[in-house]
């Protein structure tokens, strides 16, 4: 009588096979291209190169729920590909913009960056038929989030206007952060060569000590995400949904990193003398100057729009964090969107993220990402995704 073996077990969870970097990374959703229109003060031709991602629907693109984001200091359409899956899974769509000087974005000189950004964004959005988005930035991102928000309001979701801030930039004469305090006493044009620097970095594989101060290389590794790699501890925060995706975004980071220097990164050292406020010229950042003056106009323009909700602006401050501080920069941050400041209409928070720093706050392994698509995916039944801080707070 033959043997009755059982038959294997078979893993629920198999290990997920994942796409070849390069091959992903060539998927035409993240290598598009447009045209602005004719527009004062930019260039003639101005080319716009962005990705655009996640759930889309191509026979009623006026309903999907679309994430409009803001990326760091290295504002490359390419950081935030990874997340693809997860925004399919929740029906949003994502679209990344390459700021002026990056990938095929025509450059600009960084007086003209935030009018370049706010010309861009409503001509991409007309042109893919968007009508209405939720905004979230990362650090540098902030000052290109919120001009979009000052300027352009009609462009967020009337059903739930949000914005999401992740380690929103403080400029160091606020947050006091050593490595910042000591770059803004860099020469003008090294700070503005920075984007050579890091290629050369990036490219050649040394590191970042070698042939520069330790003022230089300690901004460039904590500013530039290219030079950070990923936690040395493995963590995965609770509420995190499917590690395998956190896993697939580190698998292809490196391959990603590269990308995005073998395109142009020369926005990079423009937007580094924007963030600084360098050249002497404090409009760099629009006639707001700083976010004291601007929350009180938000607040005027929320209580002349008078309908609806109002706005709701959440903010993540990572754990540990070198160029904000952990102390003085989210404080003096959150000072400026105190009620008497903002106004009834304005819903504020924050929360601290543990274990997260500057560049991996935006990880998926930290859940802050997970949480905005699931809010943005779920925008008209106005649910939340569970808290994925240690600390949250109200001022």
């Amino acid at each position: 009588m033959a043997s009755q073996t059982p038959p294997p077990a078979t893993d629920p969870n198999p290990p997920r096979e994942f796409p070849d970097p390069a091959e992903y990374l060539d998927d035409p959703r993240f290598n598009r291209k447009f045209t602005l229109p004719p527009t004062p003060d930019l260039p003639e031709n101005f080319q716009v190169t962005y990705a655009d991602f996640g759930h889309n629907d191509p026979s009623d693109p006026s309903s999907t729920h679309v994430l409009l984001l803001c990326g760091p200091l290295l504002g490359s359409r390419y950081l935030h590909i990874a997340k693809d899956a997860l925004a399919k899974r929740h029906k949003v769509r994502i679209i990344d913009i390459d700021r002026p000087g990056f990938g095929g974005t025509t450059p600009v000189p960084p007086n003209l960056r935030i009018r370049a950004w706010l010309a861009i964004v409503p001509a991409l959005l007309a042109h893919l038929g968007v009508r209405h988005v939720v905004l979230a930035a990362h650090s540098g991102g902030t000052l290109y989030a919120l001009n979009t928000l000052l300027h352009h309001r009609h462009l967020l979701s009337p059903s739930r206007p949000y914005v999401a801030l992740c380690a929103p930039w403080v400029h160091p004469s606020h947050s006091g952060a050593a490595i910042m305090s000591l770059t803004s006493t860099l020469p003008q044009g090294l700070v503005g060569s920075f984007d050579k620097v890091a290629g050369f970095m990036v490219r050649s594989l040394v590191p970042a000590t070698v042939g520069f101060s330790n003022a230089v290389s300690g901004m460039l590794s904590g500013i530039v995400p290219s030079l950070a790699g990923t936690p040395a501890e493995e963590y995965t925060a609770p509420g995190v949904s499917d590690v395998r995706l956190a896993e697939f975004e580190e698998k292809i980071w490196g391959t990603l990193i590269k990308r995005v220097y073998a395109e142009s990164v020369q926005g990079l050292g423009q937007d580094a003398v924007l963030l600084l406020k360098r050249d002497g010229n404090e409009m760099f950042w629009g006639e707001w100057e700083d976010y004291d003056k601007l929350v009180p106009l938000l607040a005027q323009q929320e209580r002349e729009l008078g309908e609806g909700g109002g706005l709701e602006v959440e903010v993540f401050f990572a754990a540990s964090d070198a160029m904000i501080g952990t102390d003085d920069g989210p404080k003096w941050f959150e000072q400026c969107w105190r009620e008497e400041q903002r106004g009834e209409r304005i819903k504020f928070s924050s929360s601290v993220v543990p274990k997260a720093d500057h560049d991996s706050i935006v990880s998926l392994r930290f859940g802050v990402f997970e949480r905005i698509i699931r809010s943005v995916g779920s925008a008209e039944e106005g649910t939340a995704f569970p808290d994925v801080s240690a600390e949250q707070t109200a001022v």
